[in-house]
Order: C-alpha cells, then structure tokens, then sequence
C-alpha cells in the first residue's frame, strides 16, 4: 500500500533528522503482526545480559504490557490509572481492544489543568474509570484502513461515546524531499503513533487526553468556563476560590457531562425539527378540547446551573481568603470530621459546594415564571412570591427561589430561600440575591450544558434553613419534577409565542429522572397557556390506561406532612376525566393505598367535596364581614373533613376571580405521613376506571406547623 510506505519512510526521515524515538508500525492485522514478531530475534540473543524491562517482558504480548513495560515508559502513569480501574484484567486478556494511549506528560498536563493534581493517586477511581472508557474501544481500529478525511470510528468507546476523527495532510522535510505522511486526529487529540499492534488489539499513542465533548473543548463547559473567566474578569466578578473548591470536591467533574451516550435514537419523524419543517410529527393525542402535537426530545442533555460566590463577596461577608479559609467555614456550618476528603459526599466542603448546584440549566428569566401575560396579569404578586422549588445536588437538600415584586425587596432580583412578603408583615428571612444579568458588564456565564449565576452570600442547608426557611408549604409544578423537562426544554414555553411552543414534550421511558411509568402510560409536559385553569399556566398530562409514579422532592426536617395534588375536573365540557387510586411509598418499600380511588370528574360542588364559592357566601347581604369570614372557614373544614381543599388565591385567569373560586378548581388531600429528611419518597397515580385522562399542574408537601397552623389562602 502506497500510505504504509510512506509512513514507513516518514518514521525512517523522522528518527534519522529529528532522532525520535517511537517509530510508525507499518502492519494491518494482529495475526500478521505476531508473525512477524516471532521472526524476530530473542532477546537473549541480542544482548548477553538481561538487565532492561524490554528483555524481560514481552511489550508487545498485550495492551496492558504495552502500557506498563514499554522500553521508554511512557505510559507508565496511564497504566496506573487503569490498575486502578476493573479494566485492567481485561487488557490483558483475549478479547480484542483499541487503546488510544496518552504519553506521561499528556496524562499529567490533563490532570494538573481539570484537577489540580500531580499524581494519578489523587485521582478517584470513578474519575480514572471515566478517562480509561474514554480511550478504550473494544474492537481492532486501523486508522490506516480510514479512507474518509473525517467523520466518527466506525464503534464507540467503552462510555458509548462516539469518536470523531480528521485527517490532515502535512509534509516533513527530509534529506530526499518532502515526504507527505496524513496526521490522524481524534476529536481533540493527534495521533503520533498509528497502528501499533500487539496480542490483543491496537494501540495509537497519542498527545493529549482525549476529552469527554467530542470535538467540544472542555473549557465548553460551566467549570471551564468559570475559569476562563477569572482569567479576564474584572476582580468584583472572579470567584476563583470557588472554582478550587469545585475541583477539591471532584464537583467538577459532575459539571462536565452533557449528553447521555445511553439514550436510544429517536426517528426524525417524532422530533422537534421534524415538526418545525413538515407541521407535523408522527405522535398525536386527542383530548375533548384538542389534539395535541407531540415530539420527544434527540437527546437527553445533562446540564447544570451553578450559583457562585466571587472572591471580593467571600471576603468582605465572611473574611474568606483560599480555599482552606471556605473549608474551614463549611466545617463551622456542617461540622462533621473535618480529616474526610473533600470529594466525600460526607465532608463539609462538599455540601457546601453541592447545595450551590442544580441539575438543570436554568437562565436568569426561567428561574421562576416570568412570561410578562402570566407574571403581570395572573398572579397577585403583592402578597404573594411567584416561587419554584427544586432539589440540588446536595443529597437530599431542597432550595426555595421566589421573585418578589420589585416593590417589596430593598434591592431589585431573585431570591433563594425567602420566606415572607413585605405586604404581610411576615417576613422572616431576605433571602439570598441572585444578582441581575445587567450586573455581569460583558462577562458570559453561559456555556454547552448551562451556566452559573452570582448570589450575594453563601448558601447554607443547615438548621436555620431546614427548619424555619423551609418550613413552608412546599408547592412543587409538576413540570419541574424531573431535571428532563427542564434540559429538554418542555417546560416554560408559552403558548402561541413561537413554533416550539405549539408542542407537547414525551419521553423514553428510562431516561426521564424522578419519573417510572408503565407502557400504557402516556404523559407530556405541555406549554404554558395564560388561559388555564392551573397555577402560572404550568400543565401536564397524564393519559390512557395509565400508572405512573414520581419521587417526590426530599423534606427538608423529619415531621408529620400532608401531600396535595391538583385537581381539574370538567364535567360540562368533556367526559375524559375518570377514576384513580393514589398510592405513597418510603423508600424501598411497598405502595400503600391512600385511601379509596377518587373520581376526578367531579365538580366541587358535589356533596362528596363540598365546595362552596367565597363569591357565593360574600353575596349574601345579611352577613357581616366576621360572619363571611367565619362561613368561608367553615366550609374551608369542611372540604378538609372530605379530603379536599380549594384551589388557590393568588392566580387568576380574568383579572378578576381566583382559582379559589372556580367549581372545577380544588386540591385532593391525598395522605398525611410521617417524613425524614434523607429518605426517598414516591407518589403513585394509577388508572382505574371511566375516562383517560388526568392533568396535573403541581404537588404540595405541607408540613404539620402549616397545615394545622392557619394556613393561608395562597
């Protein structure tokens, strides 16, 4: 072959002029290369005392004695990563295997700009098994036998990670000319030794580890942009100390994921694009009202939303000046044993740092609902704050983001665990500020798998906050239930504003976290609609012969809690809605029935709930205010007595009634249990009988100080 006499003059021309010492095989097949092997001379015979790795192992025997006996050891270090991984075994077995293999200093440069670190040892095992999958794939690629001058390997790497490759044509000078030779590069990395074979497969070395982003750097992602960013921001804007602590917590690494190399391919005909060229997708539903267009998503993103603290705020709040001076802090607000790692999910500086992330992107105006028709003209925002509740990457740990209305804040923004309105007079913690985008200047914060935004102090999930700050009413929208619907874009569209809004979102079952459903299940987050009955327009449905079960977002304190769903029944209009037992579970346990199945075509004012209209008892004249009030009290116990409750005050859909008076709006009391912090805990809906559908707008997790504590209408 014209290209394998190149080559082999290429590395002839290069070890002469540049004396390089790692030489181009020039072999196809792996029999062909152990033939040729054993023509040559043994190494006994070569030289009379056997005192090098080389003559007293065989390198060439299999990837793993290629990587750990190589003459000029090279590869030494990725061989200890690999030892340090159950692959090891492996690479010195008999199936058949590709090694991309960096050099020690390509290993150690990686390692030193991702990590940190010096040494391979310091490197957790989950993270040198991630490095190793990335290099490994396990088939025989020939790079020479590529004919193509890019695309991807024709197999994955052991992550299911898809390789990318470019050929470049370059020239080195030699005593007889330029001598044309093609530079193999996969994805970020260029080969610099092609198709060494050895007993087991195929190794290419090459100059740089290859990263986990395809042709993406990682500097695409939130820590490396983060640290892009400290090198140009202006010194009220770096948070370096922050992003050490990333790195110290290994937290990093989670920041550095972006698309699930597991996730099966979705036929262009259910997509997004499909709908966006065509009008049309080949999934529907058909409710009394309308038909539904739906698409699911072609990939299923990992993606985050960082909230740091820059160097200048740790300083002036808390005197904080490294990285020892934040563990030293974490260790105050956590306590625990301060000699932990600080990767180790138990130490204080990784809860620290863990409660300041979300596993879902979240820009600055998708925080809480925001639509100008929904925010302006829906809600009462004088008495109460749009809110969202979403868990975080601290295990177990809930946060509490509220915008309240710039009238009723000393300082315009976005709060994280606020509790209370001005208008009240119950106010009782400020909160913690998510600052403006307008006070970022020109710095991007947003990356490939989301972004971070600036707070004005230190998140703390400790006793203050579990017990008194988020000792609330905990209202979760359905949508937000899995980080799916939130990185998928289904939720927040508003409807009519544009052609991805038109759509409703499905998802694979399996790769929708927080969410289990059987096969008759169908379920579709929807978009936002100013015209339904349902807080902030938020919906999603839940249909056909369903049973579909969610885990519910943790509590923040063990006690007594009573768990709420939406009901929207529509007897008038539509004959869809039917019968569903609801179930609860703790943990690994078993479902227990909640109670007997509920009718969801019910009006409420059927005797069985017993709902009567405030407007209804204000319009009775005879009645002084204290007396209405008392009526309306009476009936809100009532309805409590039967299991239900009205719906809320603070949303309207016409300016004018709330949803607290609308006949098909209430919310069915599902159990009341008793919940620890630190457990999982599920809700279950399953069909039983009449008609198939079942909308769902939000949960709610109250606990007993609310609950039995006055609690008010909103």
């Amino acid at each position: 072959m014209r290209l394998k006499s190149s080559l082999c003059m290429l590395s002839l021309a290069t070890t002469f002029f540049l004396t390089v010492t790692i030489q181009y095989s020039c072999t196809d097949p792996v029999k062909e290369q152990l033939e040729e092997k054993e023509k040559e001379p043994k190494q006994e015979e070569k030289e009379e005392k056997p005192d090098s790795i080389k003559e007293e192992h065989n390198f060439t025997a299999n990837i793993a004695s290629f990587l750990e006996y190589y003459p000029s050891g090279d590869f030494s270090d990725f061989a200890a990563l690999v030892k340090k991984t159950d692959l090891w075994n492996a690479l010195s077995g008999n199936d058949i295997y590709t090694c991309f293999v960096p050099t020690n200093s390509a290993l150690s440069q990686y390692l030193q700009e991702q990590y940190d670190v010096a040494s391979i040892q310091a490197v957790p095992d989950s993270i040198c098994a991630a490095i190793a999958k990335r290099h490994l794939i396990k088939a025989a690629i020939y790079l020479q036998d590529i004919h193509e001058d890019n695309g991807t390997l024709s197999t994955p790497n052991l992550l299911n990670e898809e390789l990318s490759y470019t050929i470049v044509y370059d020239s080195v000078f030699s005593a007889d000319g330029d001598i044309l030779y093609k530079k193999y590069i996969i994805n970020n990395s260029v080969v610099i030794m092609v198709d060494d074979t050895v007993g087991n497969g195929v190794v290419h070395i090459i100059d740089r580890v290859i990263d986990n982003s395809g042709s993406q750097e990682l500097g695409s992602f939130i820590p490396g942009l983060l640290r892009s960013n400290n090198k140009i921001a202006p010194d009220n804007l770096k948070a370096t100390i922050f992003y050490q602590a990333l790195v110290a917590t290994h937290l990093k690494d989670s920041l550095e994921q972006y698309i699930d190399a597991n996730y099966p391919v979705v036929g262009y005909d259910s997509t997004l694009a499909c709908y966006l060229e065509t009008g049309r997708t080949a999934s529907s539903y058909r409710t009394a009202f309308e038909t539904e267009t739906v698409v699911y998503p072609e990939k299923r993103f990992f993606k985050y939303t960082l909230f740091a603290v820059t160097d200048a705020t740790l300083k002036s709040q808390y005197g904080i000046n490294s990285l020892a001076d934040l563990r030293n802090k974490a260790i105050e607000v956590y306590g625990g044993d301060a000699s932990l790692s600080d990767y180790e999910k138990e130490s204080a500086l990784f809860k620290l740092i863990s409660y300041h992330i979300l596993p879902c992107w979240l820009t600055y105006d998708q925080l809480n609902t925001s639509q100008e028709q929904i925010i302006n003209q829906r809600v009462m925002r004088a008495e109460f704050d749009v809110e969202d509740f979403y868990e975080t990457m601290h295990p177990y740990a809930i946060m509490r983001i509220s915008t309240p209305l710039d009238s009723m804040v000393e300082k315009k923004g976005i709060y994280i665990n606020r509790k209370g309105t001005v208008s009240c007079n119950n106010l009782v913690h400020a909160g913690t500020r998510i600052w403006e985008p307008s006070e970022y200047g020109d710095l991007d914060c947003t990356t490939l798998n989301g972004g971070y935004h600036f707070i004005d102090k230190l998140l703390f999930f400790d006793a203050e906050t579990r017990t008194s700050a988020l000792a609330t009413r905990i209202r979760v929208m359905a949508n937000t239930l899995s980080p799916d619907f939130i990185n998928s874009g289904a939720r927040g569209r508003l409807h009519k504003t544009g052609p991805e809004s038109n759509v409703v979102y499905g998802f694979k079952k399996g790769f929708c976290k927080n969410v289990e459903w059987n096969e008759g299940t169908g379920f579709y987050v929807r978009y936002r609609d100013n015209q339904f009955t349902s807080l902030y327009g938020d919906e999603m449905t839940i249909m056909g012969d369903y049973d579909i079960t969610f885990r519910l977002p943790p509590v923040p304190h063990d006690g007594t809690y009573e768990i709420r769903v939406w009901g929207n029944p529509m007897p008038d209009y539509c004959n869809d809605r039917g019968v569903a037992q609801f179930y609860f579970r703790s943990g690994d346990g078993a479902f227990q029935e909640c109670g007997n199945p509920i009718d969801m075509s019910l009006w409420g004012t059927d005797p069985q709930i017993g709902l009567i209209k405030d407007s209804d008892i204000k319009e009775n004249e005879e009645l002084s205010e204290d007396e209405i009030e008392a009526k309306i009290r009476a009936n809100d116990l009532l309805m409590r007595s039967n299991g239900y409750m009205k719906g809320v005050d603070c949303y309207t859909t016409d300016h004018n009634t709330t949803l607290r008076d609308y006949e098909n709006c209430y919310r069915i009391i599902v159990c009341k249990e008793t919940m620890q912090s630190g457990t999982d805990y599920y809700i279950r809906l399953r069909h039983t009988d009449g008609g198939y559908v079942c909308p769902f707008n939000f949960i709610e997790i109250v606990p007993q100080s609310v609950f039995e504590g006055n609690e008010d209408k909103h």
